[in-house]
């Protein structure tokens, strides 16, 4: 039997991993397409204690791409079995197939930075499954943001542009670091719909008394709002509120729409991923 679910891809958030569990195996997709599928023998018991394994871009064995009712394999590894690759393939294809992603939210243990003065909750650094897995390593308490060259925040600002400040990811980064102090601390929290209005709905604290560094959040989580969008559980104002953010980004809402769990606003998406299409077309 296949168990599903998803969860966040953390440290820093890229997005909400699909996974599907076979016993033996997992497999991993960012987009509910390409699916990266990683054997339990082949990884070492450090391997799978550390944060990043939910990654799927950590040690895949094969990679599968569904598209409608046809999927396509390559196999990373040449010394598995090709009767098991086969069979593995055709078990996996069928379970997807029945079942519709997003798949169900299931990491409500989050582990979260404190804001160094008053202790609340300041940024999501982990989160896991189950009480068992809080036992597991965990990240020191630092917050990363995104690499700037994996996904560039742009600045209208030409002021900063002439001061040849870091890029917006690295300038939140350090917003962030200070306000958690000298000492910064990290504790667990189970996350439930009583309590979710305890935590900032986009994984960091997203009002700052100082217009600027106001500016340099909203920059980041406009940029990161397609990927946002792929969490269960949002306010409506809020996921209003990046659905339009997200519309500057076509190609991403094209990408990760098939894993929103809920749209405000359908006509705006459908918008933006015909006007993707369209750009796609004209550039070809």
């Amino acid at each position: 039997m296949m168990n599903v679910y998803s969860k966040r891809l953390l440290q820093p958030y890229v997005g909400v991993v699909q996974v599907a569990e076979m016993g033996w195996a997992r497999a991993l997709s960012l987009d509910g397409k390409n699916w990266a599928i990683r054997y339990a023998q082949d990884e070492s018991q450090k391997t799978l204690n550390e944060p990043f394994s939910h990654d799927p871009r950590v040690n895949p064995a094969l990679i599968v791409t569904i598209e409608g009712d046809q999927h396509k394999t390559r196999v990373i590894r040449s010394s598995l079995e090709p009767e098991r690759v086969r069979s593995d393939n055709q078990r996996f294809f069928k379970a997807i197939s029945t079942v519709r992603v997003p798949f169900e939210a299931a990491d409500r243990y989050e582990y979260w930075l404190l804001d160094g003065n008053d202790e609340s909750p300041l940024a999501l650094l982990h989160s896991c499954i189950s009480e068992e897995d809080m036992k597991r390593a965990v990240p020191p308490p630092e917050w990363l943001s995104i690499p700037a060259a994996q996904l560039a925040v742009p600045d209208p600002d030409s002021e900063a542009q002439v001061d040849s400040q870091p890029p917006v990811n690295y300038r939140l980064q350090q917003l962030v670091e200070n306000r958690a102090g000298s000492k910064p601390r990290a504790v667990w929290f189970e996350r439930t719909k009583t309590t979710a209005d305890d935590f900032p709905p986009c994984l960091i604290r997203d009002e700052w008394e100082d217009p600027e560094w106001q500016r340099i959040c909203d920059l980041y989580l406009q940029r990161l709002a397609p990927r946002l969008l792929m969490m269960d559980g949002l306010p409506l104002t809020v996921r209003q509120r990046l659905e339009q953010a997200a519309c500057d980004y076509v190609f991403d809402i094209e990408k990760f729409y098939p894993l929103y769990p809920e749209v405000v606003d359908n006509s705006r998406l459908n918008n933006a991923r015909v006007e993707a299409r369209l750009r796609r077309a004209n550039e070809a």
